[in-house]
């Protein structure tokens, strides 16, 4: 049981990281005009809602821009964790009494969910990463053409 709480604790952490890391993405204005992008972190705000459903946290992280490539490797290490947590409830509903396997069944029913979500996620990122990697997000970003002060002007 300890080592449960233990793992639990740890995707907890992990979901904190992830959901600061979001935070941070939804707040680059360059990133979210496009639909695609926008689209995902909103996939990846709701899956955060849902996994701090199974394993809360108060955690306040901070989260610099070098950490946007650790979404790979957050939804990795989740992936893993909710595997472990996931037989670790299917051998304590063994023991445990018929009130806290149904607890534990309902559990099973919303880790299973979270993994394929959890896989999904992984494929998207892999088309978010590369379009970070076309747009380059840290430098500036000039979509159509430059227009002089008169075109500007006279376009209000």
């Amino acid at each position: 049981m300890e080592k449960l709480k233990r793992e639990i604790q740890e995707l907890s952490e992990s979901n904190a990281r992830l959901g600061a890391l979001i935070d941070y993405l939804v707040n680059e204005k360059k990133l979210m005009a496009s639909k695609a992008n926008h689209i995902f972190m909103l996939d990846m705000q709701d899956y955060v809602a849902a996994l701090n459903g199974l394993a809360p946290s108060n955690a306040q992280i901070s989260v610099t821009p070098q950490e946007i490539k650790q979404i790979n490797y957050l939804l990795t290490q989740q992936y893993e964790l909710m595997k472990i947590i996931q037989r670790d409830y299917t051998r304590l509903a063994v023991a445990e009494t018929e009130e806290k396997q149904a607890a534990n069944e309902k559990k099973l029913r919303i880790i299973k969910r979270l993994l394929v979500i959890n896989q999904l996620l992984l494929q998207d990122n892999i088309l978010f990463q590369s379009l970070l990697e076309a747009k380059k997000i840290s430098g500036t970003i000039r979509i159509g053409e430059k227009k002089n002060w008169l075109q500007r002007l006279l376009r209000r």
